[in-house]
């Protein structure tokens, strides 16, 4: 069991670093969803392959699909997380 977790500043931390959007850009609010925050589907493919890098794992196609907030983001990493 991984005692690792991701939280909002992580995912922050990949959409300001990887995706070159402003920390205000992003904002606080978690149940944003990607489409209103500008990112389509060639951004969420490199935060698929940042998640690969940094935390050893990939995120599913079909998983992917079902991501639709930054919230949906966090818990899905969360879960796979505890997973490992």
């Amino acid at each position: 069991m991984s005692d690792q977790t991701f939280t909002f500043d992580d995912l922050k931390d990949i959409l300001v670093n990887r995706i070159g959007m402003s920390e205000s850009e992003v904002g606080e609010d978690t149940t944003a969803t990607f489409e209103a925050l500008g990112l389509d589907s060639l951004a969420f493919l490199e935060i698929q392959l940042a998640v690969d890098q940094k935390y050893g794992f990939q995120v599913a196609d079909e998983d992917a699909e079902r991501i639709k907030t930054l919230q949906d983001a966090i818990d899905y990493m969360q879960e796979q997380m505890a997973a490992q």
